[in-house]
């Protein structure tokens, strides 16, 4: 589900509306705004200069937990207090799963995921990506939303920045993985030299934006020169693959920089082909495949 259950979503805005009502009240930030009645019926867009507020005073939650002037429960003012722990700042709506939206922060490279509240950022955007978005994240019940509001900027971006906002994305998950909560600490995952240079031969904008990365990692050891031929092998093989099975080809095969260099019908007999034909030292090298 990549928004809140409707539970959830009435009572996200219950304890929104509350705060919100209990800002303005105490700071008479909407004028002529002191009764629920009257609060209610202001446009949203009037209520930004109070969510600012809100979100930049601490202390603002902290009173309303201590008066709790609705008498919330206990989890309801937890929720409250959690929000604390807002982040806001402009991200690039970058792709939508069956279980969220991913957000990525550029300025620090983490891709967050985020639940919508009544509708899903799916239906909202229509399912369009990527978009530019100023929002504020809020966290809810061990998992990620937004504060309700948010502003997309008008802008539309061509192939070379939608392959670039695909690498960083692909990266900043390689890194932190998809961020769905606050209350863990965000670590930075430990990765092996092959992971990284598996990673780095994705695409072809990994592979010209690592260059220098590949090539330093390559020469670390022959098990890192191996991987990398591997890589290599993997994306001429793909041309090859078709080749053969236009042509009706079935077997195994094995390629070698830029050539099959063995096949069999059966993976035992590929085996004993490259044991006999390839260079002792290069058969870690091989891509392998198999068409049936």
């Amino acid at each position: 589900m990549s928004k809140l259950s409707e539970s959830d979503a009435k009572l996200f805005h219950k304890i929104m509306d509350t705060l919100l009502f209990y800002t303005n009240k105490n700071l008479n930030i909407e004028k002529n705004c002191q009764t629920k009645e009257t609060f209610f019926k202001i446009n949203l867009e009037k209520t930004v200069s109070i969510r600012k507020k809100l979100f930049s005073d601490p202390t603002i939650i902290d009173s309303f937990i201590k008066e709790n002037p609705e008498n919330f429960s206990a989890d309801e003012l937890n929720i409250a207090s959690s929000w604390k722990k807002s982040k806001e700042g402009d991200f690039f709506l970058v792709k939508y799963d069956k279980e969220s939206a991913l957000f990525l922060n550029p300025n620090e490279h983490k891709v967050y995921a985020l639940l919508g509240i009544t509708n899903s950022f799916y239906e909202m955007f229509e399912g369009y990506s990527p978009i530019m978005v100023k929002l504020r994240m809020l966290p809810f019940k061990g998992k990620l939303t937004y504060e309700g509001i948010l502003f997309p900027y008008s802008l539309t971006f061509g192939g070379g920045m939608r392959s670039s906002l695909k690498t960083e994305t692909a990266e900043a998950i390689q890194k932190y993985g998809t961020i769905s909560s606050f209350e863990q600490p965000i670590v930075e995952m430990k990765k092996t030299d092959e992971e990284m240079l598996r990673f780095y031969f994705q695409s072809q904008d990994t592979r010209d934006r690592f260059y220098e990365e590949i090539e330093k990692l390559r020469k670390k050891s022959p098990e890192l020169e191996a991987v990398y031929h591997q890589e290599k092998s993997a994306i001429i093989a793909r041309n090859i693959k078709k080749s053969l099975k236009s042509n009706g080809i079935k077997g195994h095969f094995a390629v070698l920089v830029n050539s099959v260099v063995a096949s069999g019908l059966k993976e035992a007999e590929l085996d004993a082909n490259i044991q006999k034909l390839v260079p002792k030292n290069k058969q870690s090298w091989i891509y392998r495949f198999k068409l049936t």
